[in-house]
């Protein structure tokens, strides 16, 4: 999936994810997906883009 966002909404959804990662470490239900999330958020749009898509994994993973 892509879509446009500013840098600073960019800001804002790395640190709810990482906020709600500890939470849920906290809570002893640790998600490492939030984790996950945030840190390819925090990649340059460049290392994003090379990524590979969501379909083809789940592909691979069938076959």
């Amino acid at each position: 999936m892509n879509f446009e966002m500013s840098d600073d909404d960019r800001e804002l959804v790395i640190r709810a994810l990482e906020h709600y990662y500890a939470y849920t470490v906290a809570s002893k239900s640790e998600d490492l997906r939030y984790k996950e999330l945030a840190d390819r958020l925090k990649r340059k749009p460049t290392e994003r883009v090379g990524a590979e898509p969501r379909e083809e994994r789940g592909r691979k993973r069938r076959a």
